[in-house]
């Protein structure tokens, strides 16, 4: 079956299972609250009484960022390690979520209940979690060492320029590289994760191997079919950036529709996470329909 097809697919069972979208904005969006509710309120107590309280809203003044400073730099310790502390909460709750996404999405029939969400983000969240710790030295090996390679090798080439355009050539040529490695990092973990899901099989390590023959010989397809699914990101990136462009800003009124078209963003962005997903079950039940490419 063509890309096209295949895509074509997955859109469609991405708008019959658009709650796992809603469930993953809410939950994003309740975590957010959760987290960010302590700094707000920090910040708001202090800024009552700051000098610069009342440009806060039109600007962020230097002089209310330099009182604000004064004010925690006895705390800053603490913040980092909540934000850490954060931020290490947030990546396991993308684990778990991630569980709940794939396992809806292979759920034969019926959409899946919210129950059934969380069942399968439990039941996955130890191998995906396996999956994680194991990525954490893969994205530093390949990515960092291929990308240093491909940044070094533009360095050689641009060390005698005559003027700024090579560099500038370079710079975005190293960009790009480096978004291709993290893309090729990440395509092949989403399909580790569906043959996870998909399998009886728990181990990692041998679901890894697996994967990258199964998905290896047909990496073209796969990466083109990847690449479906990162144009339609880019298209709402884009929109949201050229509204978002031309929506004045000042007032709270003006600031509360800001604020609902960036959590229509962040809406269409799980919506784009969970046709990820979709694209790539597609192929992986294609492929794994294929005595040539079983795994034997």
């Amino acid at each position: 079956m063509s890309n096209l097809k295949l895509f074509a697919r997955a859109l469609g069972t991405t708008a019959r299972q658009g709650r796992l979208a809603l469930r993953l904005w809410a939950i994003s969006l309740l975590f957010s609250l959760l987290v960010a509710a302590p700094f707000a309120a920090a910040i708001q107590g202090q800024a009552a009484h700051s000098l610069a309280a009342d440009s806060l809203l039109a600007r962020m003044d230097v002089d209310w960022l330099t009182d604000l400073g004064i004010r925690f730099q006895g705390a800053a310790p603490l913040a980092l390690g909540l934000l850490l502390a954060a931020l290490l909460l947030y990546m396991l709750l993308a684990v778990f979520l991630n569980g709940g996404v794939i396992g809806g999405l292979l759920r034969p029939g019926a959409r899946p209940t919210l129950a059934e969400f969380f069942h399968d983000g439990g039941l996955y969240f130890w191998r995906f979690f396996r999956l994680f710790l194991l990525s954490i030295p893969v994205y530093l090996l390949f990515v960092g060492l291929l990308h240093g390679l491909v940044a070094g090798m533009l360095r050689a080439l641009t060390r005698q320029a005559a003027t700024e355009w090579p560099l500038v050539a370079a710079n975005g040529l190293r960009l790009l590289a480096l978004l291709l490695l993290l893309g090729i990092v990440s395509m092949f973990l989403d399909y580790v994760k569906i043959g996870l899901a998909a399998g009886s099989r728990r181990g990692v390590l041998r679901e890894a191997w697996r994967t990258l023959k199964l998905v290896g010989r047909r990496f073209l397809k796969a990466w083109g079919l990847y690449l479906l699914a990162g144009l339609a990101f880019v298209a709402l990136t884009l929109l949201y950036l050229e509204v978002a462009r031309v929506l004045p800003k000042g007032t709270p009124a003006l600031l509360l529709a800001v604020f609902l078209w960036q959590q229509l963003y962040v809406l269409g962005r799980q919506f784009s996470k969970v046709l990820f997903f979709a694209s790539e079950i597609e192929l992986f039940k294609e492929l794994e329909t294929r005595p040539a490419l079983s795994d034997k």
